[in-house]
């Protein structure tokens, strides 16, 4: 019986420093940079992204060196630059390719660069980068990739 409770005993306090060792490094991950990161387009106006087999993923990066806008919205190429202070972010005029596409991805295409047209305002978390309005309503949901 001794020998019964002293195991559990040890096998408690063993279980819980390992719990409280895991809960220490379980944090959340560091911020991802807004700059010279692939976001990949997740929702925009809380409606998820189409996808469509054999498209480019809709998706921007900020490129440090003349604040140079690259993407894809899923359909066509888009380029343009950005203007950044603080959690200020706004995109200038935009100019995308003009291949077609399926009705979906014209629709969300759109959507996207409307988004980006209204963005005034950025927040990250972890790995996740929201574009809000002038208001602070949100317009688009991002998520860093990482491609190697």
């Amino acid at each position: 019986m001794r020998i019964s409770l002293a195991i559990t005993v040890t096998l408690c306090l063993w279980l819980g420093g390992c719990q409280r060792h895991v809960a220490q490094y379980a944090h959340t991950a560091p911020d991802e940079s807004l700059i010279n990161t692939y976001w990949k387009l997740l929702t925009v106006n809380d409606e998820p992204e189409v996808a469509a087999d054999n498209v480019r993923e809709a998706h921007i990066v900020l490129h440090v060196e003349r604040t140079r806008l690259a993407g894809s919205t899923g359909c066509n190429t888009l380029s343009g630059r950005y203007q950044h202070t603080g959690q200020q972010l706004t995109f200038h005029p935009i100019a995308t390719t003009k291949m077609a596409c399926p009705t979906a991805q014209m629709h969300s295409e759109q959507a996207m660069l409307i988004a980006l047209k209204q963005t005034r305002r950025w927040n990250i978390n972890g790995s996740l980068l929201e574009l809000t309005n002038a208001r602070g309503e949100p317009l688009a949901v991002l998520k860093a990739v990482h491609l190697y």
